[in-house]
């Protein structure tokens, strides 16, 4: 059976499932080259069915993750919604005005909510008939088409790939059909629903709203407030609990407000001159403390131990820390595309399981699910391309990039199948040594990047325990770096670069079976130098999604000011 995933939400994509196996996963960001790209994701459903080798008629149904959003014909580049208007999305925009007009006028009143999800459902129907026409007219897609509810997808996408047959399943983010949240006890393929949270009572919208209060784009840049948060200290957590409550059992929205009217609250209950580093370590402890002990309460309640988390707020790799630390957890797994990106997977597999039933499968093995390209599309891309030569192997091409990166030089790697999800875990990477402390000043002006967080470290797998405190019960989410760890002794003095002021790094544990020669690099450095570790930051230009295509790549390295780039089976070199 083939079922294709699709979701038109932030970082819109689309996905194939074929007899229970993700064969390809695309967001359109990747191919229009528009960060967090929204809207019908027509260039990842012609990319996946081309990885597929499907043909329209070859596709028994459609699953589309979220049941009510407002349609969008073409796919948009990102808009902060407290900052920018849109007049494409005006309607959007609007509604969301609204909801916080009613937060105001209102409050917590249930009737209100009521009315303003009924009055979305209406203004969003158009929706259903547009995604069957439009797959019928691109495409020739006839196959039936299922709307799922955004947070079952987020479920769906966590628990089939975790490789637990009984989970305690947990979603967290903005919102989405009327949810922030939900709580599933997973059992044999079947899912019993638990616990719901309103999108009102969203912690990941005050996340949000602080992230645009400290300069940054609210949704898009909240990795740099958690990375901040490390420099600061809590000072206003009294103040935004005040907004926030929570008993374990549910998290609430006490400050009666919503969108642009809880920036307005937010700013008045803060003052003038608030420090954006305390700030952001205030939001950062209030999300830990909230999230963690509403995880504790409902594991404790399934008693089942085992957890699988998904949802934007879940890529906060510090509350996922704190989430793994906690007693009732005994092995966590935080899906690899665990924000919207993910929901085409999520939307594939939960409708594969309900038309054929259920097939316990192991944890996901990797994510190389995107395209991967001949020797002769990276030849084309090399043609006509000026301002570096082709380095003449004398080794093999992994020894001889390990000396190189033994040797002080900065490297990007693009080779094999794409990355799904928002991590680089070594197809679209930047390589470097872990032992210069200074690197994250120097190499993110070379990069044009602002960012808190230092640089992430690759690791082999089998020298993980000498590197990272507490690992156990967290190794696979490691494997798509989704988690912090306390670093070790060795790991702080080795590898300086890639550990936090707190004492924490954000690694990819690597297994050979998952990425032999990206691995053999790291293995071969690792024979030169004693160290187990590598710099992996994505490979992109400022502000533009990870590198896709040779060519995309070829121009990367040509503005970057990088010292190699690994093309498949080439290596170059500035001339």
């Amino acid at each position: 059976m083939n079922v294709l995933g699709i979701t038109d939400s932030f970082t819109s994509g689309a996905a194939v499932v074929r007899d229970g196996e993700i064969v390809a996963a695309v967001n359109e960001e990747r191919l229009d080259r528009n960060k967090m790209s929204m809207g019908f994701p027509r260039l990842s459903i012609a990319e996946v069915l081309r990885i597929s080798q499907l043909e329209a008629r070859q596709i028994d149904v459609v699953a589309v993750a979220t049941n009510n959003l407002f349609w969008r014909a073409e796919c948009l580049p990102y808009n902060d919604p407290y900052r920018e208007s849109d007049a494409r999305g005006a309607m959007r925009d609007r509604f969301l005005s609204l909801g916080g007009t009613l937060s105001r006028v209102a409050g917590n009143s249930t009737l209100a909510r009521k009315t303003y999800y009924g009055l979305k459902t209406v203004l969003t129907g158009e929706r259903r008939k547009q995604v069957h026409e439009e797959l019928k007219r691109l495409f020739g897609i006839t196959a039936p088409v299922n709307f799922i509810d955004h947070h079952v997808c987020h479920v769906a996408s966590a628990y089939f790939t975790s490789g637990f047959e009984r989970a305690t399943v947990i979603t967290h983010d903005g919102a989405g059909d009327s949810k922030c949240s939900r709580v599933v006890l997973a059992e044999n393929g079947e899912f019993t629903h638990l616990k719901a949270l309103d999108s009102y009572d969203s912690v990941g919208n005050y996340y949000a709203y602080i992230t645009h209060l400290c300069g940054y784009k609210a949704h898009k840049h909240e990795g740099k407030i958690t990375g901040l948060a490390a420099y600061g200290e809590p000072e206003y957590l009294d103040i935004l609990k005040q907004f926030v409550a929570w008993n374990g059992d549910r998290i609430r929205n006490t400050g009666k407000a919503f969108d642009h009217s809880a920036i307005r609250k937010l700013e008045k209950a803060l003052p003038d001159n608030f420090s954006a580093e305390n700030l952001s370590a205030s939001i950062q402890l209030l999300l830990e403390q909230s999230v963690a002990s509403f995880c504790d309460h409902w594991v404790r309640k399934t008693g089942v131990q085992d957890v699988a988390l998904a949802g934007g707020v879940f890529a906060n790799v510090k509350l996922n820390e704190r989430v793994h630390e906690l007693d009732s957890v005994r092995n966590l797994f935080v899906h690899p595309g665990m924000g919207d990106e993910g929901l085409a997977v999520g939307a594939a597999l939960f409708e594969h399981k309900r038309l054929r039933g259920y097939v316990r499968r192991p944890v996901i093995g990797d994510v190389y699910l995107g395209a991967g390209y001949t020797k002769d599309a990276v030849a084309q891309a090399i043609q006509g391309a000026d301002g570096f030569r082709e380095l003449e192997l004398h080794d093999s091409l992994e020894r001889t990039a390990a000396q190189m990166l033994a040797d002080g030089k900065v490297i990007a790697r693009s080779a094999g199948r794409m990355e799904y999800g928002p991590r680089a875990l070594g197809n679209r990477t930047i390589m470097y040594q872990t032992t210069d402390a200074t690197v994250n000043k120097w190499l993110n002006e070379r990069l044009s990047r602002t960012e808190f967080m230092p640089f992430a470290p690759v690791t082999l797998w089998e020298e993980r325990e000498s590197c990272y405190k507490d690992l156990a019960g967290a190794e696979d989410s490691a494997r798509f770096m989704t988690i912090t760890f306390n670093c070790t002794d060795q790991m702080r003095r080795q590898s300086p670069a890639v550990v936090h002021v707190d004492g924490t790094a954000r690694p990819q544990l690597i297994r050979r079976e998952d990425n032999p020669s990206y691995y053999d690099i790291l293995a071969e450095y690792r024979k030169i130098t004693g160290i187990p570790s590598l710099i992996n930051t994505s490979f992109n230009m400022h502000e533009e999604p990870i590198v896709n295509t040779p060519e995309e790549a070829v121009r990367a390295f040509q503005h970057s000011k990088l010292d190699a780039l690994i093309l498949e089976d080439r290596i170059l070199v500035p001339a």
